[in-house]
């Protein structure tokens, strides 16, 4: 069984692979990612200010500009326990979702030029009765089931706020 410290170590080994990614994936400074990290991590609890100073080693001053600048730019909300003046931070629904549909918005557009060129070849296949091409598309169906689980994952976030609060 892990221990309460092997897994801690194991969060912020976690927290540093993902803010890495988010940083390069979404421009972000290095801190604002990991902050983001620590909140997807997180799971929808919410993680206080002090929370974050503390996990990610960082001034105060910095934890804050980087909630700021999420909290800006949409990506994350919070939200407040009768009697307990904290504010628990969330990474924002509605930021996930709008990055669901960039990719589903992406998927779309690439789907239909792959099928204006099969229709295209397909065409010109025609006219050339030597050519006997088979009429499997693996791409086309890699980007149709790409749409069709995007579209299903945005169902679901819509059906779940994306965060159960646990």
């Amino acid at each position: 069984m892990n221990s309460d410290k092997s897994l801690e170590v194991r969060k912020k080994e976690l927290v540093e692979k993902f803010g890495l990614f988010m940083e390069r994936q979404e421009n972000l400074p290095p801190i604002a990612a990991r902050i983001f990290a620590s909140l997807f991590i997180n799971k929808g609890a919410g993680i206080t200010f002090d929370e974050l100073v503390h996990f990610l080693s960082a001034s105060k001053s910095t934890i804050s500009t980087n909630v700021q600048l999420l909290m800006n730019r949409g990506m994350l909300t919070f939200f407040t326990k009768p009697g307990d003046r904290k504010k628990y931070f969330i990474m924002s629904p509605e930021s996930f979702l709008a990055r669901v549909d960039e990719e589903l918005t992406q998927y779309r557009k690439e789907y239909q030029i792959v099928k204006e060129i099969i229709d295209f070849r397909e065409e010109i296949n025609e006219l050339d009765a030597d050519t006997s091409e088979v009429k499997s598309y693996p791409y086309l169906d890699f980007l149709s089931n790409s749409l069709s689980l995007l579209e299903t994952l945005k169902e679901n976030v819509k059906a779940n706020c994306l965060i159960n609060q646990d």
